[in-house]
């Protein structure tokens, strides 16, 4: 492959998340995995017009490049209101901003996968995924694909899991299922979950 599988994920996750940061990360081999993310509390807060949330730092910037103060002036060039407290990043928005910023988050995601398809060092041939963001079904050559490119997964469990976060999903209930099929066959040749990752790299 031209390109790498973790250089492929680096960059879709870039793009899951630019419509929350404002800017992109530079990828950094040393950061954590942000697979521990969802740890951090998650709740949204109704007060008149306005919505509370609170994501997970360390899945908002897998990749810790951005300081307290560059979040923050992130959110105010968005009009927004950020506070940064220790792996929660707490955003006030409006109802409706909320809504658009779900909406710019799906069609990040969408772009990132057009780019993954176009990319012909690998062998995803197409992505579905649904509305909440709980599953995607990446259809791929099945003579060209290889077990390594099952890591593409992460890309959309960070998605997913930053999708849901930002929607209000309760922690325990976050999941983000991925199938790999055959787009000739239908058949399944890699099947995995966000909540599983997480439990296999607690071992």
């Amino acid at each position: 492959m031209h390109i790498s599988v973790r250089e492929t994920i680096s960059a879709t996750i870039i793009c899951a998340v630019i419509v929350l940061s404002g800017c992109s990360a530079q990828p950094n081999d040393d950061a954590a995995d942000p697979t521990g993310a969802s740890q951090a509390p998650i709740e949204i807060e109704e007060e008149l017009a306005t919505v509370d949330v609170t994501i997970a730092r360390s899945l908002l910037d897998p990749n810790d490049s951005m300081t307290d103060e560059a979040i923050v002036a992130a959110a105010q060039e968005e009009g927004l209101t950020a506070t940064v407290s220790g792996d929660a990043v707490i955003y006030t928005m409006t109802k409706t901003q909320r809504d658009e910023r779900l909406a710019q988050m799906r069609s990040s995601a969408q772009q990132a996968i057009d780019e993954m398809v176009a990319d012909t060092s690998n062998s995803v041939t197409g992505v579905e995924f649904n509305d909440a963001m709980t599953a995607f079904q990446v259809a791929v050559d099945g003579d060209q694909f290889a077990p390594m490119e099952a890591f593409l997964a992460l890309a959309f469990y960070v998605q997913g899991a930053l999708y849901q976060q930002f929607a209000g999903v309760p922690v325990d209930d976050i999941d983000v299922t991925v199938n790999f099929v055959d787009d000739v066959t239908g058949e399944v040749l890699q099947t995995g979950s966000y909540q599983e990752m997480r439990k296999n790299a607690s071992q």
